[in-house]
């Protein structure tokens, strides 16, 4: 296209008085200027619930359906929330992302590759999406061709200009008007952040924690987040800052990883020459969170020393750097998270009460992966996908038998353990195939085996993980326990049966099944 039909077209854009006409204009022109095959564009319905065709060309509009905003992995859905393109290449390689999705392939040719570009207002709120259909080179072209990037930045001011109401300035607006629409907007953002995030899970664990970030968005109140490691506390608290009002940053400190002589440092900074080493003066992490939010991880091995400096900070939120003589400010909300038993700690002397209840406010518990099974299955999709877009791979998806092994592990690592095996498992898979269970088998096989020093124990109860028999497994783990604190009570029937629960005259028939005696108590 040459400058004079770039100049014809964006007269005819903005003389459009409608988004559908304005979208076909687009559409249109940059199908004969490239020799694309389809393009379509995508609005945002009112109700924020599901994109809605406005246009296309080289297609029916009667052929098209909405799609739901649920659609997380919908290269759509994912292109709008997180305000970025996405290229498919080809749309064959995307399976079981949304069945609005699998309606508008249908329409498509699988061969074909897809880019998917997000339409924003001014204040950079998602509004719709364009989708350009063609050969992967085509498309290319299309994108790197600096009159279409004008062009499409043209169409995008004067796509979110239609959906202004009308009347829009302020002076005609009244107060409670404003009012309400900037809280529609911060809700709406809100809510945008939150997907764009891709907290995945369908199960009603993973939907009311969902909720219950959002009630906890805006609070001033300090939040404490428990769970087992790799459960994805400070993935959550990423997300409540993302969710929230707040517009400074999201700072995180790892307690445990600071050594405990430099922590004091790190977190309030310091002044020159306040201790070896400091040539020059430095803001610390406290200061770096003010207007935000200052994340601190593992917080139960944060040194007893530093907790009442710490406590004496949220309650006045003011600090003074090491070496220094005057104080600070700085206004941040606190989220801490730790995987310990907090109680347990304070019962040890390891852990301030007063600091307890200062930091837990409010909280929220991360279950393990294991209580939200059902939410493996997209978890593992999505990791998936991840995958594929990172590396530009085309793994197809995970075999049904596959899938079943991954809903059957433990998962002791969690939501890392998880993303971690199907990395791997993506990464030792052919292009174009599936995921299969036995390569499933063989990294849980790797997860099993024994590592030097370990235990026979460790290693016998990692086996069982691997059972097909789970009567056998069940019998298999009571005849390890008790075998092992026959060792422990140094063959004691007596001992042992007392500190198992169980009568003496049970462990005595136990031991006589199993051929387990004072002098046989080998597993």
């Amino acid at each position: 296209m040459d400058a004079l039909e770039a100049a014809g077209l964006a007269r005819d854009m903005v003389s459009s008085t409608g988004a559908q006409a304005l979208a076909s204009r687009f559409l249109q022109a940059a199908l004969r200027a490239h020799a694309l095959h389809q393009g379509l564009c995508y609005r945002r319905d009112a109700a924020e619930d599901r994109l809605s065709p406005v246009a296309c060309a080289a297609l029916r509009m009667d052929a098209l359906w909405p799609i739901g905003m649920d659609e997380l992995e919908n290269p759509l859905v994912f292109s709008l929330m997180g305000g970025k393109p996405c290229h498919v290449d080809p749309l064959g390689s995307l399976v079981d992302v949304g069945a609005g999705f699998d309606d508008l392939r249908e329409q498509l040719s699988g061969r074909d590759a897809m880019l998917v570009l997000p339409l924003r207002t001014a204040g950079r709120q998602p509004l719709g999406v364009l989708v350009m259909v063609g050969e992967a080179a085509a498309l290319r072209a299309w994108r790197d061709d600096p009159l279409w990037q004008m062009m499409t930045e043209v169409h995008e001011h004067l796509f979110a200009r239609l959906h202004e109401p009308a009347g829009m300035a302020a002076d005609a607006l009244t107060a409670h008007a404003v009012r309400a629409t900037e809280a529609a907007e911060r809700g709406r953002a809100r809510a945008a952040r939150l997907l764009a995030a891709e907290f995945v899970g369908s199960s009603a664990m993973a939907q009311r924690l969902r909720e219950d970030m959002l009630r906890l968005a805006d609070s001033t109140l300090a939040t404490l987040i428990t769970g087992e490691t790799g459960a994805g506390k400070d993935h959550a608290a990423w997300l409540i800052h993302q969710v929230s009002s707040r517009r400074g940053k999201f700072v995180p400190v790892n307690c445990a990883a600071i050594p405990k002589d430099l922590i004091e440092a790190e977190l309030f900074g310091s002044v020159r020459g306040a201790f070896t080493g400091a040539t020059q003066a430095r803001s610390g992490l406290v200061a770096e969170a003010d207007g935000g939010t200052l994340f601190l991880d593992e917080i139960g091995d944060m040194p007893l020393a530093l907790q009442g400096t710490l406590l004496r900070l949220l309650n006045e939120k003011k600090y003074r750097p090491v070496g220094a003589t005057r104080e600070q400010a700085s206004d941040f909300r606190l989220i801490c998270a730790t995987h310990q038993p907090l109680p347990q700690l304070i019962r040890d002397g390891r852990f301030r009460e007063d600091l307890y209840f200062r930091i837990r406010q409010h909280t929220l518990h991360l279950p393990p992966l294991r209580e939200r099974a059902e939410d493996v299955g997209l978890l593992a999709a999505h990791v998936l996908l991840q995958h594929n877009r990172e590396r530009q791979a085309h793994v197809a998806g995970i075999e049904p038998q596959a899938l079943a092994l991954l809903q059957a592990h433990p998962f002791p690592g969690n939501v890392r353990e998880l993303r971690s095996l199907v990395l791997a498992a993506a990464e030792r898979t052919a292009q174009g195939a599936s995921i299969s269970a036995a390569a499933v088998r063989e990294l849980q096989a790797d997860l099993a085996a024994p590592v030097p020093g370990g235990s026979a124990e460790d290693a016998a109860l990692l086996g069982l993980l691997r059972t097909d028999n789970l009567p056998g497994a069940v019998e298999a783990f009571e005849r390890l326990v008790v075998g092992t604190r026959l060792r422990q009570t140094d063959g004691s029937r007596s001992l042992a049966a007392r500190s198992l629960g169980i009568p003496k005259r049970t462990l005595a028939r136990k031991c006589q099944t199993w051929n387990l005696d004072r002098e046989n108590v080998s597993l």
